[in-house]
């Protein structure tokens, strides 16, 4: 069906420019969580056998978390739908704690660059959320 609007216009292939601008942004949203979670998860076992502070391993097991849950980010894209949200926020929620506390935990404590990697961290989960719920059409 064709809508007034020029971006929305079907070629010949039966593909809106939309559709295909939505299905680039969702790959590229998906390519950024798999490669987060691929640095998440393998700085992990790096920095395992080097933590000895209770912060330390606090700030490693969030980042195992942090790791999984951008997978399964990019898996409640396809299956379990129904718990695409909950799931995005909890992600989110553990990258800026990761983000935040490892300034704190892995260098001379500096809150202010803490926050800074947090706020940073949950305003980049935020722009992925908005992706994936404009990409996903939710």
């Amino acid at each position: 069906m064709l809508r007034g609007h020029e971006s929305s216009r079907i070629d010949e292939d039966g593909l809106s420019l939309q559709r295909v601008v939505r299905r680039g942004l969702l790959a590229c949203a998906i390519l950024l969580l798999i490669g987060l979670a691929w640095q998440a998860l393998s700085g992990v076992f790096r920095q395992l056998p080097r933590s000895r502070t209770v912060g330390q391993k606090m700030e490693t097991v969030t980042q195992f978390e942090c790791g999984l849950l951008s997978l399964l980010v990019v898996l409640t894209c396809f299956k379990w739908r129904r718990w695409a949200a909950p799931v995005r926020t909890l992600w989110a929620i553990s990258l800026a704690t990761a983000a935040g506390v490892s300034s704190l935990v892995w260098g001379p404590p500096m809150t202010l660059i803490g926050l800074l990697f947090a706020a940073t961290a949950l305003f980049f989960a935020q722009a992925i959320n908005w992706i994936l719920r404009t990409a996903l059409l939710e």
